[in-house]
């Protein structure tokens, strides 16, 4: 197929897969999203010398092209007092498979991979109960996990903290219109405790990548097992951006992004000999799901847990200032 652009006010054809390739620009874009996906065009734009309408254009391919399929609110489960533990279940799976997962006690995303696979985030404080939950609704044991235990250098959040966190659950980009609507508080309350949730990485954004890319491109996930240093990562993987880290065992998730399938193997098999390495895995997912239902329950329980310790200490109900 070919496609229209323009030069000088000539009209040329070009083919489809020029237009449609993911250029460096791009992959900085997504990037971006990973370290705040509310920031408006202008400062995206800022960022990488793009205007405004430039970086519309860019999103607005990005998502036609399947490489961005939306955004989903990654919560830091340790603010409910719980324990991060992901795991894998290898084989060919299916989405009904996918929706099983999702259905499962205490399973916050869940991802069906390209190769059939299937990963489940559970938040727990028992995880070992949540993962044999788990193991019987699917029928198998997990191939592989990583546990991350929940943080203990955070202060405790208000009841304004988790309305808010509450707000974006099923929208973590909507506009702060609608979270005043949601949560009744000032534009200035609301920006304020955004900026300290997402700086404290109590809430973060993640972009929804799909598999689809544009002229044999390859934007995909990289979990690394063992003891490496970012400076090697990098020297294989050039601007891989650090997503997430656990500390049992100790993983860095990586996102990044390759000219072909060819040069993805090549280095994954590079990364692979090094010292420390003890396991590398490539992540290329054909639909991430968030448990936005189990999401909004921890929160409000936790918003009713404080509301019970304030009637408790004045012996009176605050006003309510959120919509459920």
């Amino acid at each position: 197929m070919l496609g229209w652009t323009f030069d000088l006010g000539k009209a040329i054809l070009l083919p489809e897969a020029m237009i449609n390739q993911m250029d460096s620009k791009d992959f900085q874009l997504l990037a971006a999203l990973h370290q705040d996906a509310r920031q408006s065009y202008r400062s995206l734009g800022r960022r990488m010398s793009l205007t405004a309408p430039a970086v519309r254009e860019r999103l607005e391919r990005l998502q036609e092209q399947g490489i961005l399929q939306g955004y989903g609110l990654r919560i830091d489960p340790s603010i409910f007092g719980r324990d991060q533990l992901i795991v894998v279940f290898q084989g060919e799976w299916t989405r009904r498979d996918l929706e099983k997962v999702l259905a499962s006690p205490d399973v916050a995303f869940a991802a069906w991979r390209l190769d059939g696979g299937l990963i489940a985030a559970v938040w727990s404080t028992e995880s070992g109960r949540s993962i044999r939950r788990l193991a019987d609704a699917l029928g198998a044991k997990p191939s592989t996990g990583a546990f991350t235990e929940r943080r203990h250098d955070l202060l405790p959040l208000s009841v304004l903290d988790l309305q808010i966190i509450d707000a974006v659950i099923d929208d973590p980009t909507i506009p702060l219109k609608k979270i005043i609507e949601l949560t009744g508080l000032s534009p200035k309350t609301i920006r304020k405790r955004m900026e300290a949730l997402f700086e404290l990485s109590v809430i973060s954004i993640l972009p929804l990548l799909g598999p689809k890319t544009g002229s044999g491109e390859v934007v995909y996930y990289l979990a690394v097992i063992g003891d490496v240093e970012m400076k090697e990562l990098h020297r294989l993987f050039g601007d891989a951006i650090l997503v997430n880290k656990t500390q049992k065992p100790p993983m860095k998730y990586l996102l990044c992004c390759e000219s072909d399938l060819g040069s993805l193997t090549a280095k994954i098999k590079a990364l692979s000999k090094l010292a420390g390495v003890k396991s590398v895995t490539t992540t290329l997912n054909q639909e991430l799901l968030f448990a936005t239902d189990f999401m909004h329950s921890l929160v409000r329980e936790q918003i009713q847990k404080l509301e019970r310790l304030r009637i408790d200490k004045t012996g009176t109900l605050a006003p309510k200032t959120y919509s459920a």
